[in-house]
């Protein structure tokens, strides 16, 4: 007779559960494929995103250093999942309708982690959630906010490095984004907001995060020190 542990563990090594979990992804790829293929390729068109390919071989690589703690739980499917697949599914709509694809890209992360839910059931999914959010910076932002974002960081810069340069006693003027040096101009373009540095490097600080075993304030800061950092770091340079 077999047990009801070892029924689990039957169940989640078998076909049919490894069947039902790839159609199931493979269905909600299909069902986003419009704005996975915008996503991919503003990965390939722009420097600031092209990290996006690595996120989700990171994502499974995190996920597969858990399989054993996975192995130790039975799985027992949640109806909450399909709410997460549903709102993912509203994500997209509303993503299409506001022609945002950012939305909808995030409504297919939804849907990923409903499926994962919904499937494995809770207590499998605390212990991936956390890899699986990490899905979230390879989408990248709107057009407005990245275009915002740019130009706080350029203005931030800019009277960053202004001040550094006049601990040096150096007389200069900023107007706007133009640091005015008397003989010569220098202007802090779009190029030296500090978004290529921002992006990935919040990724590489939640991934060290998630690594590091110490309280939850601790990983918080190691988190939000990447923006304070990438603004020092660009404008110093």
């Amino acid at each position: 007779m077999i047990s009801e542990n070892e029924s689990a563990v039957i169940w989640r090594n078998s076909l049919a559960f490894w069947l039902l979990l790839g159609v199931s992804a493979a269905l909600v790829v299909y069902a986003f494929a419009v704005p996975l293929q915008a996503m991919v390729h503003k990965w390939d068109t722009s420097e600031e995103y092209g990290y996006g390919y690595l996120i989700p071989v990171i994502t499974a690589f995190l996920i597969w250093q858990r399989k054993n703690a996975l192995a130790e739980i039975e799985y027992q499917p949640s109806i909450l999942g399909l709410i997460l697949v549903v709102f993912g599914g509203m994500l997209f709509f509303l993503g299409e309708i506001a022609t945002t694809h950012a939305l909808s890209q995030y409504g297919f992360i939804v849907a990923l982690m409903g499926i994962a839910l919904a499937i494995l059931g809770w207590q499998a999914f605390k212990i991936i959630w956390v890899p699986m959010a990490l899905l979230v910076f390879m989408v990248p932002f709107p057009s407005f906010i990245y275009n915002n974002l740019s130009s706080e960081l350029q203005l931030v810069s800019s009277q960053i490095g202004v001040a550094v340069i006049r601990l040096f006693g150096i007389s200069v003027y900023l107007e706007g984004n133009v640091i005015d040096l008397g003989s010569y101009k220098l202007q802090v373009v779009e190029a030296c907001s500090g978004l290529r540095y921002l992006f990935p490097l919040a990724s590489l600080s939640f991934i060290a995060a998630y690594i590091y075993k110490g309280a939850f304030w601790k990983k918080a800061i190691i988190f939000l020190s990447s923006a304070p950092i990438t603004v020092l770091m660009n404008s110093f340079r």
